[in-house]
């Protein structure tokens, strides 16, 4: 496993962003955004035998599915396939051994909490003075299990004297959520004056959720019917 740098770019104490895929897509969709509204370059990929063969296409041009965009001041680790559990811990540390060199502000883990809705983003971080500061913008995680990348890039982090932080949106749960994509983005925007506009997930995810309601609706009269015309099987 390692790293392959298509392009060069002089940072300036960036910070790192991991957002792979996981809970409710989140962290992804977070991650895409930022990608898409800052015009970050593609500055390299990451070759991992065991993942699954897919090539991205993106106005004509293949790139590998586990890749990283930059500019000076931000990376964005960005993946269009979900980890191997077997090769997490590996390619955490790769990512470290990537980017240590590159004199990294603190690294960042996105990610997503179940919890049947989309409402707060929890912190997590590998020294106290990050978790005081991560106390002005987020409600700390105080006691859990932290699956995936997260928690063992913080690890991998700490062995190495690196700053590093976890945001864990709550989520409704597996599909795709905007909403809590969104609420990761507001946190990074208060933190970093990154200024990226959320407005279009949230009309995105409004859009969801009104669809999902009528589904619902649908399903209820559906049901309700059927109890009419056939009580003795409901």
């Amino acid at each position: 496993m390692k790293f392959v740098e298509k392009t060069k770019i002089n940072f300036e104490n960036p910070i790192v962003i991991e957002a792979f895929p996981g809970t409710g897509l989140v962290g992804s969709i977070a991650g895409f955004q930022i990608i898409k509204e800052l015009k970050l370059k593609y500055y390299g990929y990451f070759e991992i035998e065991g993942i699954p063969p897919l090539t991205t296409i993106e106005k004509g041009i293949p790139y590998p599915p586990v890749r990283a965009y930059a500019n000076e001041d931000i990376v964005i680790l960005f993946s269009d396939v979900i980890i191997p559990p077997i090769k997490i811990n590996e390619l955490a540390e790769i990512i470290v051994k990537t980017f240590s060199n590159k004199n990294p502000k603190l690294f960042i883990s996105l990610g997503g909490v179940m919890a049947g809705k989309s409402e707060k983003v929890f912190g997590i971080a590998n020294k106290e003075d990050l978790i005081d500061n991560l106390k002005n913008y987020v409600e700390i995680f105080n006691f859990g299990v932290v699956g995936g990348m997260g928690g063992n890039l913080l690890i991998k982090c700490q062995d190495n004297g690196l700053d590093a932080i976890g945001l864990l949106a709550e989520t409704v749960g597996i599909r795709p959520d905007p909403r809590g994509g969104a609420n990761l983005l507001e946190v990074l925007n208060k933190m970093f004056n990154l200024n990226v506009n959320i407005e279009n997930l949230l009309k995105e995810a409004e859009a969801i959720e009104n669809k999902l309601k009528e589904l619902a609706e649908q399903h209820l009269k559906m049901m309700s019917k059927s109890r009419k015309e056939y009580p003795m099987y409901i």
